[in-house]
């Protein structure tokens, strides 16, 4: 029988313990298989509970019977960390310059970086600043092993695991709010996609956006949030306006202080609320 899951260790803060996760496939598997949008919460611009605890990796040690501790990092780990730093970045400046031939620097960003996450900056600098971290890390790492916690933050032992579709705010397992926040933000889960591929569209007209960048990608989720949630307050003027028939949706973006793919994405809503009322 094929797989259904994969397995990778993780650790328990709470329990103290070693286990192994499973990582479910399918709709999950989809999800986490695009390598820009996959930290991104599927009903705003926060990342996932899930890419949170992800992004945060541990060092353990393990101790007999399963159980384990965490490695904290001390000062000599990091100092070393930058010290193997500046030296790499000394390096690469070389390489800059062509002291070790025209493909060193490339080959130091593939093997010590990613252009993507360094957002395209070839710089000493920006190599600097990419690898610092890299290096405290890999440095921690030499005491012990690396995994990942079950929980996030402080929370409960019986709390749900992370969540790899929606953030803290919009997991309606997490708390009654953040159910409240799922329930209120679902209903405009096809304005927010809308909304995402209209300012992706301008973007791309005017150059002003890239694919491949995830801050971009973070912009666009964050403003198309930001037209919903100002779409979501004034619902009952927005069908007062568009009862009268005599205003444009530039107009009436202008009078109610919103986009005008707010309104557009709102009006088609509208429309097919209207479709699904004349069917029944």
């Amino acid at each position: 029988m094929p797989q259904d899951h994969d397995i990778y260790l993780a650790f328990d803060p709470i329990l103290g313990r070693v286990i192994y996760q499973k990582e479910a496939t399918g709709r999950i598997k989809a999800k986490l298989s695009d390598n820009l949008t996959w930290c991104f919460c599927e009903l705003c611009e926060k990342l996932t509970e899930y890419s949170a605890v992800r992004f945060n990796p541990v060092v353990i040690k393990r101790l007999k019977n399963g159980n384990a501790k965490l490695v904290p990092i001390t000062e000599k780990m990091i100092s070393l960390g930058l010290e193997k730093a500046k030296k790499l970045a000394k390096h690469y400046s070389e390489a800059l310059s062509g002291k070790y031939g025209p493909h060193k620097a490339s080959q130091m960003i593939a093997r010590y970086g990613d252009l993507v996450e360094m957002r395209a900056d070839r710089s000493v600098e920006g190599f600097l600043e990419y690898i610092e971290p890299k290096m405290k890390f890999r440095e921690h790492l030499l005491h012990g092993e690396l995994a990942w916690t079950t929980r996030l933050p402080g929370s409960s032992p019986d709390s749900p695991k992370p969540s790899k579709l929606y953030c803290e705010r919009h997991n309606p397992r997490r708390s009654i709010s953040s159910r409240r926040a799922y329930q209120r933000d679902r209903r405009f889960i096809w304005e927010y996609r809308a909304l995402m591929e209209q300012i992706w569209s301008q973007g791309f007209n005017t150059l002003t956006l890239s694919g491949w960048d995830i801050e971009d990608h973070a912009f666009v989720r964050r403003e198309a949030y930001k037209q919903v949630k100002a779409l979501r307050a004034p619902t009952s003027t927005l069908d007062d306006f568009l009862s009268k028939g005599t205003m444009t949706q530039a107009e009436i973006a202008r009078e109610l202080g919103i986009s005008r793919q707010a309104v557009s994405a709102a009006i088609k809503r509208r429309a097919l609320k209207n479709l699904h009322e004349g069917k029944r």
